[in-house]
């Protein structure tokens, strides 16, 4: 199995029961939906902070983006 359809691979913890019961081939979709959904937040945080610090002063931004960032 693909650690991308991995669904406890991809949650990073194990699967309750009620999922676990689920037949592998639905939780292998399950999989690949988290993963997408995944990489949308990702792209969608990112293009978020970039509108967010379109304001600020070019001379700051590094500093407002590692304040957000963390």
């Amino acid at each position: 199995m693909k650690p991308e359809t991995d669904l406890a691979a991809v949650l990073g913890s194990a699967l309750p029961a009620s999922v676990t019961a689920l037949p592998e081939e639905v939780r292998a979709r399950l999989a690949v939906q988290v993963v997408a959904a995944k990489k949308q937040q990702d792209a969608d945080m990112a293009a978020s902070i970039e509108v967010a610090i379109a304001g600020v002063p070019f001379a700051v931004r590094g500093i407002v983006k590692k304040a957000l960032l963390g």
